[in-house]
């Protein structure tokens, strides 16, 4: 269940911003498009006081601390409050103008290729400087993804990713089935958390790129039951077999397979090769 905390609460707890409006929440953090002072505009993330402040999450503002990129959203602060209050954790990061991208996804409307190439390439460019970190976001969906006025997409809430260059927390090989369902990729559903890699991001990208070029979700049925959605994403190709999937020119068919491809080894093996490819397939 999403972390909600009132505006008028959030006010009282942080009377320093000038709050504009709540933004979309996870489990962990609710979220406010708040103003500071001196008038910027910023994103207040309030961190559940249920949430253990862990290992997990002191890692997501150290990887957010180390990186730079315009796709993926900037830490600018965050602080342990000593104050009284119950809200004492917050992150404050850069706003982003917009909305999801959850707005822009509507069933039965494809996007013209051309604009899925250039918005999807920029979004492999943010996942491809994860890579470079060692960093497996794990719940790439519409709502993690912000989409400026002028069609820029920024990656956020890192509270789920998967760091394979530190040592792992658990100690177990449980903890696939992290992330959001509807967005899982073969190996979140029947795997261990050994089996995450940055290939699970790119089975991600492919139901989203799915989603934009084909107009509906490759995978997910408004009546479906849970094992039936996971039968879908781990057996069934069913959405290759579309008709308007068979309407699309040849090398968005290949790329679109490959990206849903059920074996992690027979996707493409980083983001960088797929933002080549969708720059080329529609001439950005």
């Amino acid at each position: 269940m999403p972390f909600v905390v009132p505006i008028e609460r959030a006010q009282e707890e942080f009377p320093q911003f000038t709050f504009i409006s709540p933004l979309t929440p996870s489990a962990q953090k609710a979220a406010f498009h708040v103003r500071d002072e001196d008038g910027l505009d910023l994103c207040l993330k309030i961190i559940s006081p249920h949430h253990r402040m862990d290992e997990r999450f002191q890692r997501e503002v150290q990887f957010l601390q180390s990186i730079n990129h315009p796709n993926i959203a900037k830490l600018i602060e965050y602080t342990f409050s000593s104050r009284p209050g119950e809200y004492r954790h917050f992150m404050i990061e850069e706003f982003i103008e917009g909305d999801d991208l959850t707005e822009k996804l509507h069933n039965g409307e494809a996007w013209p290729r051309t604009e899925s190439s250039s918005f999807f390439s920029m979004l492999c460019d943010g996942l491809s400087q994860c890579y470079l970190k060692g960093v497996v976001h794990r719940d790439l969906k519409p709502s993690n993804i912000r989409v400026k006025s002028n069609n820029f997409p920024v990656i956020i809430d890192f509270g789920l990713a998967r760091h394979l260059n530190l040592p792992d927390i658990t100690g177990t090989s449980q903890g696939a089935q992290i992330g959001t369902k509807t967005y899982f990729s073969p190996e979140q559903w029947s795997g261990t958390k050994y089996d995450i890699d940055h290939r699970t991001d790119l089975f991600a990208l492919g139901i989203l790129l799915y989603q934009a070029v084909i107009g509906e979700h490759p995978f997910y049925r408004d009546d479906m039951t849970e094992q039936e959605l996971q039968d879908a994403i781990c057996l069934s190709n069913d959405c290759l077999s579309d008709t308007k999937f068979r309407e699309l020119p040849h090398q968005w068919k290949l790329i679109l397979e490959r990206l849903l491809k059920k074996e992690r080894s027979e996707r493409p093996n980083t983001a960088d090769q797929v933002a080549t490819i969708l720059r080329k397939i529609g001439g950005v």
